[in-house]
Order: C-alpha cells, then sequence, then structure tokens
C-alpha cells in the first residue's frame, strides 16, 4: 500500500482536492437556493453531499494513516540499525574481555613460574573423540619448540610435547596412556610414578605406582613432579589424591590422582621451553620422565 502511494502520490492528492472543491460548491448552491428547484436539486445533493464527506474523510484518514506507517518504518529501521550496532559494539567488547581474561590467566601463570623458561602458547586444535588425551598448540619448530617439553595449565601440569612441525606441536595431556612422570606426595616426601591409564581416561583420571605399603600417602595429598623427573621440571603440580588401593602383591599400593589443570577447558597454555635432564627418555613409545 505505502509503495502504491508513492508512486501515484499526486494522482490521489489531485483527485482528494477535486473532491474537495466539488463539495464546497455543491454546499453553496444548496444553501442560497431556496426555490422549488433548489429544493429539489438540494435533496438530491444532500445525500451526494454526504457521501462526498465521508470520501473526504476516508481520503484525509488514509493518507494521515499512510504517512503515519511510513514514519513509523523509518523509525523501525532507525531502531532495528542502532540495535546491529548495538550488538556488534557488544560482541566487540565481550571477545575484548574474554582476550583480557586469557592474557590475565597467561600472565598469572608466567608470574607462578618465574623460575623457568616459559612460552605462551592457544590451543588450536582438537579431535572431539579425543580431547581429553591430545591437543594441538600454535607453537612449532619456528617457535623453538621441541618434543619432551612440558605443558602447563592454570592449575598445573598438562601434559609433554609429543610432536613437533614448523608452526605447530601435538600435546599428550598427563591422563594418555603413553605418558608418565616421577612425583612426589607434597605432605610426606614419597615418590611413586604416575602415568596414564586407559581404563581412566574416561574418568579424566591417572594413576600413582610404586607406593610402599608403609608410605602413608592419604586422600587428598597434592602431588608434584620430583626431582627424579628425567624430563620435566621438579615442584610443579599434577593433582591430587583421590583414593589408595592395594596391590595384589600385598607390598605396594597405588593411588588414583585427579590433575590439577582443568584438561577439558584449555584455551592457553604455557610451554617450558627446556627439557630437563635426558631429553631421549622415551622407551616403547612411552614418555617415561623418570628414570627407569
Amino acid at each position: 500500500m505505502i509503495a502504491l502511494f508513492s508512486r501515484h502520490k499526486r494522482i490521489f492528492l489531485l483527485s482528494g482536492i477535486t473532491i474537495c472543491i466539488a463539495a464546497i460548491i455543491i454546499s453553496i448552491t444548496a444553501s442560497t437556493d431556496t426555490s422549488f428547484v433548489g429544493r429539489s436539486f438540494s435533496n438530491i445533493v444532500t445525500p451526494l453531499q454526504r457521501g462526498t464527506s465521508a470520501i473526504i474523510g476516508w481520503v484525509q484518514g488514509h493518507f494521515s494513516t499512510v504517512a503515519n506507517n511510513s514514519e513509523m518504518l523509518e523509525r523501525l529501521r532507525a531502531l532495528e540499525e542502532d540495535n546491529n550496532r548495538l550488538r556488534l559494539e557488544n560482541d566487540r567488547l565481550r571477545l575484548s574481555g574474554e582476550e583480557n581474561e586469557l592474557l590475565s590467566i597467561m600472565l598469572n601463570m608466567s608470574q607462578r613460574y618465574a623460575e623457568l623458561p616459559t612460552m605462551g602458547a592457544r590451543v588450536i586444535g582438537v579431535n572431539p573423540n579425543d580431547w581429553y588425551r591430545r591437543f594441538f598448540i600454535n607453537r612449532g619448530t619456528d617457535d623453538g619448540i621441541s618434543t619432551n617439553m612440558a605443558i602447563i595449565g592454570d592449575g598445573g601440569l598438562v601434559g609433554v610435547v609429543r610432536q613437533t612441525r614448523q608452526g605447530s606441536a601435538q600435546v599428550i595431556t598427563l591422563i594418555d596412556s603413553e605418558f608418565s612422570v616421577a612425583v612426589m606426595s607434597t605432605r610426606t616426601g614419597d615418590i611413586g610414578m604416575a602415568r596414564g591409564d586407559i581404563r581412566l581416561m574416561q574418568q579424566g583420571l591417572l594413576r600413582m605406582e610404586r607406593i610402599d605399603a608403609a608410605v602413608q600417602i592419604i586422600p587428598g595429598d597434592e602431588i608434584r613432579t620430583s626431582t627424579h623427573s628425567s624430563i620435566f621440571p621438579p615442584g610443579v603440580l599434577v593433582g591430587t589424591v583421590v583414593s589408595i588401593h592395594p596391590n595384589p602383591d600385598g607390598h605396594t599400593r597405588y593411588a588414583l590422582i585427579r590433575p590439577a589443570a582443568n584438561l577439558d577447558n584449555l584455551e592457553i597454555v604455557l610451554v617450558v621451553a627446556e627439557v630437563f635432564g635426558d631429553a631421549s627418555a622415551t622407551q616403547d613409545g612411552h614418555y617415561f620422565g623418570i628414570e627407569e
């Protein structure tokens, strides 16, 4: 309707003016002629006047409605443009806030491990079916990254670099069945070896072995990398003891460890840009972070 009015606006206006003039002439004639013919003519014209008035009212109302609708559409367009601008600005601020938060986390991690040579990296790729075990970071050989370098997250140890490329590297996490690291109890000082276990991966846990039956490690104890590690820096938090279980030999026990790092929500990590100890300490495809 608005488009029709825009195309034939002059015709509508001219028709309205013509009808108004005709109504005025008819009104004057009817009011001044009091003869029989005039009265007869008035009887004929009066209904026409009423009809004309109705038409004039409709035309005026229609024009007013069209004008109001046009104005309303303009306002709606303006509001929509404002809303789009606000949405874009909100998205920009949100992304900026998230970026600042990630940078703040990375800064805190760097300060926490200030004694280590570290390099920040972003998680850039992950297999949806393999999230807990392996992922890729945006640092590679061009950045001096090499295999066996430790990866640290906001909470603690995340894993180790397994493969490197020119602009990226693959990381296996500490719950991967190929991962192993020498550890110690912060409270008691007792040592053992924590390694990934294929039966525990879905639970997000790893297993600490070689615990003597006399050792007083208990649930809640913190476990950290030890000085016996062949490739990892000592003192990095690995996780917390969840439970203790006896081995069939009766002389040793094992513990289930929950990693300190949140492995299912990693966005940024630190790469320890140095390999501690023997960088070639691997055996049968396993990354043993302990001297055998």
